[in-house]
């Protein structure tokens, strides 16, 4: 099991057990706290129960942005539960806010654990190399999906994230294309080409315009013959960002963004392929 699935695993189990735990033994709790008020107890002991039920389906889904959106609110609780022990406006006893102080342990390790998982999400084992792949099967020939695809230098007509897409240098192997989106410009060079197979292309993320945070990019796409007349395109990207802090902060956001935009140029290839 990865990194992440057991981080979001063992904190929604611990979760689940503090919130039924608060929920189950109040009337103790609030004799520790030395208060009569249960509602508290009540709200705090339901949030918590209600958010770890929502940890325990991203054990499987493993996405992203749901994953940072975890940390996040384990940290605002963090947070706030801090602000209440240094203010102390609550009129409860000094072992009840020890309590709470206590209770916070165990969050900022889940999100320390949470953060390294996420930071290897899509990454390459042992690297800091992330791998998003996306594949569509097309109903056509394998010549007439590799004379869509290849058509390189009119890539802008399908991606919706470019401009415009203009080949300055050379073909196949060692070409070299222009590529803009808005202000943005950028060049990416042709580092495999094999006919009706596949072609990549790696991206010079270290132009003055390019606007992704990003130390390398690589793209490759493949036409995958199933059939006859059917045939799968598959799109492989693998990149690094440029910090540590990146892979936790911005890769959530970059996969969902990045999804979308590539599955709006698939859409796009197959309707000019079919």
């Amino acid at each position: 099991m990865k990194t992440s699935q057991k981080a979001t695993r063992l904190n929604a189990i611990s979760t689940f057990i503090s919130g039924i735990g608060i929920l189950a033994f109040q009337k103790q709790l609030m004799a520790i706290f030395e208060t009569s008020d249960n509602v508290p107890f009540l709200v705090v002991g339901s949030v918590i129960t209600f958010f770890s039920l929502t940890m325990f389906i991203e054990i499987k889904k493993q996405r992203a942005l749901a994953i940072l959106w975890i940390i996040t609110q384990d940290l605002l609780f963090v947070l706030a539960s801090t602000y209440v022990l240094i203010t102390q406006p609550f009129n409860i006893s000094e072992t009840g806010y020890l309590l709470i102080g206590l209770f916070l342990i165990p969050i900022i390790f889940f999100i320390i654990y949470q953060s390294i998982g996420l930071a290897k999400i899509d990454s390459k084992n042992g690297t800091r190399i992330k791998t998003l792949s996306f594949k569509r099967k097309v109903r056509a020939n394998k010549s007439r999906v590799w004379e869509v695809i290849s058509d390189v230098a009119n890539y802008h007509e399908v991606a919706p994230n470019i401009d415009s897409s203009t080949v300055i240098s050379g073909e196949k192997k060692g070409m070299v294309r222009s590529c803009s989106h808005g202000k943005d410009s950028w060049t990416e060079t042709c580092t495999l080409w094999e006919d009706e197979k596949q072609y990549s292309f790696t991206v010079n993320t270290g132009a003055p315009d390019y606007p992704y945070p990003l130390k390398s990019l690589k793209g490759t796409w493949i036409v995958n013959e199933s059939s006859d007349n059917k045939n799968d395109i598959v799109m492989i990207f693998e990149f690094e960002y440029k910090s540590y802090l990146q892979n936790i902060l911005i890769h959530p956001l970059i996969k969902h963004r990045f999804t979308k935009v590539c599955t709006k140029l698939l859409d796009n290839w197959q309707h000019k392929i079919e």
